[in-house]
């Protein structure tokens, strides 16, 4: 079983709008969303699940459309949040198989913290648009392997 953990795509500068919740995509960001759906095409997907900021939705958005689910915003994959309560979040959808977009802060941490409780990390890196595919064996976390942006 895994979850697919995406750091949204490349998105306009911090400074482009008033809240940065709603900042968008660029061009080259739904460029990235869109080839995200031919990289994680045999993924085996039954949930997706982002952060309320739009650029988070925005990147898997089209992996949603391909699979006929919907985006479930999760306020525990917002900037800033507790780890311990994104990888409840985790947890509760790894047997769904979820794809989880969420934030530069967040994903690291995740894979830290799983490195800490002895889970195998294969690659580094969290570039906008990149995954980490988060294996669970029905126990535990057994692996992390980072896949580069589309």
């Amino acid at each position: 079983m895994a979850v697919y953990l995406i750091r949204h795509a490349k998105a306009g500068p911090r400074t482009a709008g008033p809240h940065d919740m709603y900042r968008q995509l660029t061009a080259d960001g739904h460029d990235q969303a869109e080839r995200l759906v031919a990289e994680l095409d045999n993924a085996t997907v039954g949930k997706v699940l982002s952060s309320p900021a739009t650029r988070c939705a925005q990147t898997v958005t089209p992996l949603a459309e391909a699979r006929g689910l919907e985006v479930d915003e999760q306020p525990d994959l917002w900037e800033g949040s507790r780890i311990d309560h994104v990888l409840t979040l985790l947890e509760a959808n790894v047997a769904a198989g979820a794809i989880v977009c969420s934030h530069g802060d967040i994903i690291p941490a995740v894979v830290d913290t799983l490195a800490q409780q002895g889970t195998e990390i294969h690659g580094r890196g969290c570039e906008k648009g990149s995954t980490w595919v988060l294996e669970h064996d029905g126990h535990r976390w057994t692996s992390a392997r980072h896949l580069s942006a589309p």
